[in-house]
């Protein structure tokens, strides 16, 4: 459990565990001052008494016994205009694990404690630095792999979703205040659904919380990237294509079919698409245990899968084993057929093809056709990044904001039923408000828990 008080101190390593040039230890809370008085000296060994706000200090960092632990940088920063809202020091010191964690064991020592992953965050979002939204965009920037979805995490945490929902709730809270009016003042004979054109105005709000829920499948995509699942028989080319999507030799590429024996996943923005490639393996029927379990793993990933390319060997046609991949791919819809090996001939064209959801010549050995393949993706998923992130409306892409905003939008629907049906209960109306209220309330923080926060916090790296 956190301290949600924020009472005491806590520290933590600011940078990747391991060799670099520079590592970084945070400290926040009222004594991280005090404890890198105790700790900090000059280069000539004297101890210094006053550090200038955000300026930042050549010195010596000490141990116990005053011995010298590193050459570092130390900066201070006054609260309450620092990222947690309290006093924060940090010590910049050389980035070896050795020392890195001898400066942090003595800052622990001299009075605070290790922090709990998504502390400094925490203490942020508590101390009115930011709101629930904003921290998690903060993981969702560290954790991005594509440009695409780190562009979408900066949007948030600027502020784009936050604003969107305090607006709605706003919105709300004005319907409500008209509501109570009718039960507050009877005597005024207050008809709701005349004067207030509550139904209109509730159905305005319902329809931008729906746009927020559809958003969400961009969203994900763009947030985790597009699984993309490249099937077919064995030496058909899936490996080439991989490495020519990847523009390097990722993947081992032989004539000997069966190469390929399980799944290798690549990251990668593909012509502005945030892809999560699995190269699998070759589908037939087979003897070796190895290769059966690796053909069992593309089977799964063909399950799991938001597009599949399914490759043949455009210069040999469909063979038996194609057709047998084929049978299990008939009921999905997410199928882009890639007639590979252009470059030796076709005796397939994609004009002849009609079964599949799209179709594209490629030769991943001459790495022609690839930027059509990109275009085949966006069309079949509908989605252009650049202009999602560039345009003007709010996307959301967390689980957690896309079950909120559902339940807010079934209680405003319950309001609008009643309204409809002619049972204009105030005292009922307002309770439906009041739900809609407090599930908006919780994407952005205004209602929260203890459990919830921990949730949230406990998904972050220590050190955020």
């Amino acid at each position: 459990m956190k301290d949600y008080l924020c009472e005491d101190t806590i520290a933590a390593i600011g940078t990747p565990i391991g060799r670099g040039a520079i590592g970084i230890v945070r400290i926040s809370g009222k004594d991280a001052l005090p404890i890198l008085k105790k700790a900090f000296r000059t280069k000539s060994g004297k101890k210094v008494e006053e550090f200038e706000d955000r300026k930042l200090r050549y010195g010596i960092f000490v141990d116990s016994s005053g011995e010298p632990v590193d050459e570092v940088l130390a900066v201070y920063m006054k609260a309450p205009k620092t990222f947690t809202g309290e006093d924060v020091v940090e010590i910049h010191s050389h980035g070896g694990i050795v020392v890195i964690r001898k400066i942090l064991r003595e800052v622990l020592r001299l009075g605070a404690r290790l922090a709990e992953p998504g502390e400094f965050t925490m203490r942020a979002f508590l101390n009115g630095k930011i709101d629930l939204v904003q921290a998690e965009a903060i993981n969702q920037l560290i954790e991005a792999t594509t440009e695409t979805s780190a562009k979408l995490a900066l949007k948030q945490l600027e502020g784009d979703l936050s604003k969107k929902i305090k607006e709605l709730r706003d919105r709300l809270l004005e319907i409500k205040a008209y509501i109570e009016a009718a039960v507050d003042f009877p005597e005024e004979d207050v008809e709701i659904v005349e004067s207030g054109h509550v139904r209109e105005k509730l159905e305005n709000v319902l329809s931008e919380i729906e746009k927020l829920i559809e958003s969400y499948r961009e969203g994900k995509l763009i947030k985790e990237g597009i699984k993309v699942a490249i099937i077919g028989r064995p030496n058909v080319g899936k490996s080439s294509l991989l490495n020519a999507i990847l523009e390097e030799e990722r993947a081992i590429v032989t004539e000997i079919p069966g190469t390929t024996r399980d799944i290798i996943e690549e990251t990668v923005t593909f012509k502005g698409l945030p892809l999560r490639l699995i190269d699998t393996a070759g589908i037939r029927e087979s003897a070796d245990t190895v290769e059966r379990i690796g053909i069992e793993r593309s089977l799964k990933s063909l399950k799991e899968s938001d597009v599949v390319l399914f490759v043949i060997d455009g210069s040999v046609g469909f063979t038996e084993e194609d057709r047998k991949i084929e049978e299990l791919l008939k009921e999905k819809g997410n199928v882009i057929l890639v007639l590979n090996k252009s470059d030796l001939g076709l005796k397939v064209r994609c004009n002849r093809v009609k079964e599949f959801a799209g179709c594209v010549e490629v030769s991943a050995k001459r790495k022609k056709g690839i930027d059509e393949l990109a275009g085949e993706i966006s069309r079949l998923l509908l989605l252009d990044p650049d202009s999602v992130v560039s345009g003007g409306e709010v996307i959301i892409t967390s689980e957690r904001h896309r079950e909120l905003l559902q339940k807010a939008a079934e209680a405003i629907k319950r309001a609008i039923d009643s309204l409809s049906s002619g049972f204009e209960s105030p005292e009922f109306l307002s309770m439906d408000i009041d739900e809609a209220l407090e599930n908006l309330g919780k994407i952005v923080g205004f209602v929260t828990t203890e459990d919830m926060l921990d949730i949230i916090f406990s998904r972050f790296c220590i050190g955020k």
